[in-house]
């Protein structure tokens, strides 16, 4: 399988008025044999950069390799890539036997090499059953699997995949990903997936690059990307219910909630930056490390629950903060969290993001000054 290199690739269309930057000067590499997942808005270049990894644009400027080749002017059907669009687009009057095997149709394989590799493939995405029967007597889910399936036949060096499970509903689809990521692994199979979705880029990933308006803001594993955020833009996009940022002071090493007389300075919180006597911040807080109490310590943040989304098993608050003039999300399991009641907000320092309030940058925290973990 192939490693896919990036390098300074641009992507400029003509519009009308002028020209429209759709990537600007991407340097990255996608690991083999993992699937990497291109997450962000939409509008943010997800499918244009998949696009030009497939050959089926060119860029404006830069270069793509696999592995060492340069593959910047080689043609689609030389690259050795498959790719599943959002569109299943099966062809409704061939059969799903007939519809795999369209894969290999340009390539010098035996029949019977042609017919075993079928009934592989199709065994491993659970529609050997449904082999001589037609898409339109197949379920969205199972149409979806024939699709994978005409691309995986080929052995592509690079998969790719476009938003292949957005027209499935909620209960298909999360079957689905399940499926799909057990296949990657099996096969192996260096996997680019593009989604606006984040919970299908958690659960799929090996590794996740978010995009945001042609550049990449942020490039790491699930994990890396929720627990330690480049910037405000990342910390935002991913996890939901979103982060709750919260305008604050840094002066030397303590923390103060601007507007309120409330601090939340501590060894995980603090942050002593050379040279800066005083920083703005956002404190960043995910709404699932938030405790409330209904007893006031009187040097806590306190908000009045405004309204209660029952979610099962999880249920979201949201909190008026007067001194802060500002809601807080907070994610809890306890029942007995009431609308018009008023508690303290407490959370471990450690649990707490710095971002640099006019670049919206991620402020490392000093390692020694965190506890251990």
């Amino acid at each position: 399988m192939a490693k896919v290199r990036l390098e300074n690739l641009r992507k400029v269309f003509d519009v009308p008025d002028g020209e429209e930057v759709a990537i600007e000067r991407i340097d990255t590499t996608i690991q083999d044999e993992k699937l990497t997942c291109l997450l962000g808005p939409s509008g943010c270049g997800k499918t244009t950069l998949l696009r030009m990894i497939a050959g089926l644009e060119k860029p404006s400027e830069g270069r793509i390799y696999f592995d060492d080749e340069d593959v910047t002017n080689v043609r689609v059907q030389d690259r050795g890539v498959s790719m599943v669009f959002q569109n299943i687009a099966l062809f409704p009057f061939k059969s799903v036997r007939d519809n795999i095997s369209y894969g290999l149709k340009y390539e010098d394989v035996p029949k019977d090499t042609v017919k075993r590799k079928v009934e592989d493939i199709a065994s491993q995405l659970g529609i050997a059953e449904f082999l001589d029967q037609m898409p339109n007597q197949l379920s969205g889910g199972q149409q979806q699997r024939v699709a994978l399936g005409r691309s995986l036949i080929r052995d592509p060096e690079v998969f790719l995949l476009d938003e292949p499970m957005s027209a499935l509903d909620e209960r298909i689809r999360i079957k689905l990903r399940t499926e799909l990521k057990e296949l990657q692994r099996e096969l192996a199979t260096t996997t680019v997936y593009v989604t606006h979705n984040q919970e299908q880029a958690m659960a799929l990933s090996d590794e996740i690059i978010i995009l945001n308006d042609g550049q990449i803001e942020q490039q790491g594993t699930p994990d890396e990307i929720f627990d330690e955020p480049a910037n405000v833009f990342v910390a935002e996009f991913i996890g939901s219910p979103r982060i709750n940022l919260l305008e604050a002071t840094l002066e030397g090493t303590a923390l103060t909630v601007d507007g309120t007389d409330v601090s939340i300075a501590g060894p995980g919180a603090s942050a002593h930056l050379a040279g800066d006597a005083t920083r703005e911040v956002f404190l960043g807080i995910r709404p699932s490390r938030i405790e409330l109490s209904p007893e006031s310590t009187g040097d806590s943040l306190r908000g009045t629950v405004s309204l209660l989304e029952k979610l099962g098993q999880e249920d979201v608050a949201f909190l008026d903060c007067p001194a802060i003039e500002q809601e807080v999300r907070v994610e809890t399991d306890r029942t007995d969290i009431e609308e018009g009641t008023t508690y303290d907000l407490s959370f471990d320092p450690a649990d707490v993001h710095l971002f640099d309030r006019a670049s919206g940058e991620a402020l490392r925290l000093d390692q020694a000054a965190k506890p251990a973990q």
